[in-house]
């Protein structure tokens, strides 16, 4: 009989779903008989799996270590541990969440070329920096919770425990965290405000089309924008996402006939453009600060909390090289 005491990272989940993740080769309709056959037990008593679990829970699995180490095999093996490379740089962490900066050209998600990522390597970050034990992630794997793109460097927050993840998801969905990002643009620098447009993706190039009007199946779209400095049609902008849609600072300055410098997707095919583009080596956008909304529960530990990420060097040598950078606001972004 193995027992298993639940943390204060995976409580807030269903029963059933621990199991599954504990468990995880094992196929739901064993998982399901082990709960009618009382093989499997929480704090001592029936379960059907439906219950939601509580720090300090206990479940009890009267399963052979064999049969336990056979569903779990693969799923806390070589492949994870393959995964514990320090790169991640942790801007902020504490029980519930990560915040990490992601450098431009790493994936937020894995892919299917096994290719880098923030959530394959987030795991083995924690564990190097002794903040988790490879026991922690037998039922609750921190992961990221919102996506930025491969090319677009900055802020990820991620879940460390299942409230952490719930608390994340839901100001996310309700648009109460603010996320700011800095871009280099260049082209017609719109005049600071805030602009609003509305946004289609098209599948077949997946790119997002962008109207003035509103039409029918097109998605509103809200972007703050100030100018931080300029050097002729060059600009470094501060820009307040409002509304978090995909590839939405792009499209949006793009729509604005100011692209992103390097946006090889938006950007537009003037020759001032390609050469410009050509210098900047990728997309010169930067997801460089996230405020929390001021709250009680469940984390009051990120009440009114601003995590922000220094410009990365090679933005700062571009705009080095355009004049956009002071001394003050050297200061304040690096």
């Amino acid at each position: 009989m193995k027992e298993l005491k639940i943390t204060k990272r995976e409580a807030g989940q269903r029963f059933d779903k621990f199991l599954k993740k504990y468990l995880g080769e094992a196929p739901p309709s064993f998982i399901y008989k082990m709960l009618r056959k009382k093989n499997i037990k929480l704090n001592g008593a029936r379960a059907d799996g439906r219950e939601i679990l509580s720090e300090g829970d206990c479940a009890e699995l009267y399963l052979s270590d064999e049969t336990i180490a056979h569903f779990r095999a693969g799923e806390h093996g070589s492949a994870r541990s393959d995964q514990h490379v320090t790169d991640l740089r942790v801007l902020y962490e504490d029980d519930d969440i990560v915040a990490v900066d992601k450098p431009a050209g790493l994936l937020v998600q894995g892919s299917a070329d096994a290719s880098p990522s923030v959530a394959g390597l987030l795991p083995g970050t924690l564990i190097a920096r002794g903040s988790l034990k490879e026991e922690d992630l037998r039922a609750f794997t921190p992961a990221p919770m919102h996506r930025l793109d491969r090319n677009t460097s900055g802020i990820v927050l991620c879940g460390k425990s299942m409230a952490g993840a719930r608390f994340l998801a839901d100001c996310m969905k309700e648009r109460r965290i603010r996320k700011t990002y800095l871009a280099i643009a260049s082209g017609r620098i719109p005049a600071p405000g805030i602009y609003r447009a509305f946004g289609k993706k098209d599948s077949a190039s997946n790119r997002i089309v962008v109207s003035d009007k509103e039409m029918p199946g097109f998605f509103d779209m809200v972007t703050g924008i100030d100018i931080l400095s300029r050097s002729h049609e060059t600009a470094l902008l501060d820009i307040d996402l409002i509304t978090g849609r995909p590839h939405q600072i792009r499209a949006h300055l793009a729509h604005l006939c100011c692209p992103v410098t390097g946006d090889l997707k938006y950007g537009k095919a003037t020759p001032d453009q390609r050469s410009r583009n050509k210098d900047a080596g990728r997309q010169l956008l930067h997801a460089y600060s996230v405020t929390f909304p001021e709250t009680v529960e469940p984390c009051p530990q990120l009440s009114g909390l601003t995590v922000r990420s220094p410009l990365p060097e090679d933005m700062r040598r571009y705009a080095d090289r355009a004049g956009l950078l002071s001394e003050e606001m050297r200061q304040i972004l690096i």
